[in-house]
């Protein structure tokens, strides 16, 4: 998983939260353009099948050396 959309809090943002109640003090990453956004978000996704293929193909390989 990634976590370039949000940014990462602080403590500090953590008391900010319980005293901002219209939530005008959150923080988003973000990309210069729409492009660059997508991009991030396609090779993340890519990044992830493909983490889980690995770990899917390691189990039916252990599932089959096992019989």
């Amino acid at each position: 998983m990634t976590d370039f959309l949000y940014a990462k809090p602080t403590w500090i943002d953590g008391v900010m939260s319980i005293v901002d109640l219209f939530g005008v003090a959150l923080e988003f990453n973000d990309s210069k353009t729409s492009a660059a956004a997508d991009a991030r978000a396609y090779f993340a996704d890519v990044e992830s099948l493909t983490t889980d293929a690995k770990i899917a193909c390691g189990e039916v390989l252990k599932t089959s050396y096992a019989k």
